[in-house]
């Protein structure tokens, strides 16, 4: 990438139970291909040169699942990361856990991402620092190819169609969402004092906080693991492969 030096930073949301995926283990710290989901998702921003550090979240109790999965890794990845934090109640009190964390070293950028998306490659991280950079607040997107209904509630589980919106101004939005990170840190400070702790989405916290936030082409590969066929699928992707 080119242009003048910057340093960037990841925090990594990997605080969830993942209840709709069943079992005792929270979803991040399942097994695909031999390793744990959240074990490659650390390897692979760790193998990004740009990124200099990775803040893991993590829920307060999930330690000992935390360092097997530390343990798994190679020195050179476990060199990038930080002490990891306890994450909050809500997705949002998680990630700004991580962003204080990440305050003592204030990076130029940081990049957000959900433990549970390993298949996170290279040109995506290229893509999300250049929007970073570019934009201070960018998002990852990929055209809405179903077609959309917004409902209000008339009825237990019926719902009257209220808007059809054209798909081509539509996005599904990924992680890693990649932000200047005094504009992040402040938007998630502001928000904490109105008393707001339930955005799911940076991206939008950034555009409640008055942020201009642009969309950046995702990766239909970068799929988040939600559901136990979503697991049975990575398994399938990283069987063979070479550990790290």
């Amino acid at each position: 990438m080119s242009g003048t030096a910057f340093e960037a930073a990841a925090v990594v949301v990997a605080a969830g139970r993942g209840i709709r995926i069943g079992g005792d283990v929270p979803k991040q710290y399942r097994r695909v291909g031999g390793q744990a989901v959240l074990t490659r998702t650390l390897a692979a921003l760790a193998a990004h040169d740009a990124i200099t550090s990775i803040q893991p979240v993590i829920a307060a109790d999930a330690r000992d699942f935390y360092h097997e999965c530390v343990a798994d890794l190679a020195v050179a990845v476990r060199e990038k990361l930080r002490a990891p934090v306890s994450g909050g109640a809500t997705r949002q009190l998680s990630v700004r856990a991580g962003l204080e964390a990440l305050s003592d070293s204030a990076p130029d950028l940081v990049l957000v991402h959900d433990a549970a998306r390993p298949h996170v490659d290279t040109a995506l991280i290229d893509r999300a620092l250049a929007a970073g950079r570019d934009y201070g607040a960018a998002v990852p997107g990929l055209p809405v190819t179903d077609t959309i209904k917004r409902v209000e509630a008339i009825a237990p589980g019926i719902g009257r169609v209220v808007e059809t919106p054209a798909r081509e101004f539509l996005r599904a939005v990924q992680t890693p969402q990649a932000f200047a990170f005094r504009l992040l840190l402040d938007a998630h400070r502001a928000a904490g004092a109105e008393g707001l702790d339930g955005f799911t989405d940076d991206g939008a916290l950034a555009e409640w906080a008055g942020l201009p936030v642009v969309v950046f082409e995702g990766d239909p590969r970068n799929r988040k693991i939600t559901q136990p066929s979503d697991l049975i699928d990575a398994d399938r992707d990283f069987s063979g492969s070479a550990s790290t």
